[in-house]
């Protein structure tokens, strides 16, 4: 301590013994009654210190342990794991995956790397390991068997065409009628809401006679 070698009690008592220090005329005990009475004090004092060790140490795992989340795992799940990958003690990320085998109460788990080797990691150091799947089935691929793809209806329910109850179509005659509410079904989704006729009149185009067609131009705007 401060450049000095630290001196203990039994330092000083063989000192005394070997005589390179004289012993004082007023000491009350002997040398046994001494070392005796020094053990109980330093077992007293490791007993109070175990103690207040065991609880500072609980102190510091409910201070850890507040910021949790809720998570919970099962033997066989896949997992990522945030362990040290280098010689850098603060330098960490994500790797994996890892297999769970065990869980520890009451907050870590039992985890096999992808390495082989097993490890005891906190819960705040896994995250659950998501499958991503392909939502793509190729025209040659026959694992799956025959796979049949239904017709999805983009179309609300307000905006259907309700043909039977919608159309007037008296003034036809069953031929017709039935021709005329095929195409609607076929056409079902450019009929939105009511079907109405149309109140427009027709556009002519005039034309003029005996004109030779011309291939359009480009016009120089800077010209005109």
């Amino acid at each position: 301590m401060y450049g000095r070698q630290a001196r203990g009690p039994l330092a000083v008592l063989k000192s005394s013994w070997s005589g390179e220090v004289p012993l004082p005329t007023n000491i009350s005990q002997s040398a046994v009654d001494y070392l005796q009475e020094l053990k109980l004090k330093m077992e007293q004092a490791a007993e109070q210190v175990k103690i207040f060790a065991e609880r500072k140490q609980q102190t510091y795992a409910d201070y850890f342990n507040r910021k949790t989340t809720s998570k919970s795992f099962m033997p066989g799940d896949q997992v990522y794991l945030l362990i040290p990958d280098s010689s850098n003690k603060l330098y960490a990320r994500w790797t994996g995956p890892g297999e769970i085998i065990r869980h520890i109460p009451p907050h870590s788990y039992l985890v096999k790397l992808h390495d082989g080797r097993k490890k005891q990691i906190h819960v705040n150091k896994i995250r659950k390991f998501q499958v991503n799947t392909v939502g793509v089935i190729f025209e040659n691929e026959d694992e799956f068997g025959e796979i049949t793809v239904s017709e999805k209806d983009y179309l609300l329910p307000s905006q259907k065409l309700e043909i039977d109850s919608e159309v007037d179509l008296d003034n036809l005659n069953e031929l017709q009628k039935e021709k005329i509410k095929e195409l609607l079904r076929k056409h079902q989704g450019l009929f939105t809401g009511k079907l109405k006729k149309a109140k427009v009149e027709g556009h002519k185009i005039q034309l003029i006679p005996n004109i030779e067609r011309k291939s359009p131009m480009c016009i120089e705007f800077q010209k005109l």
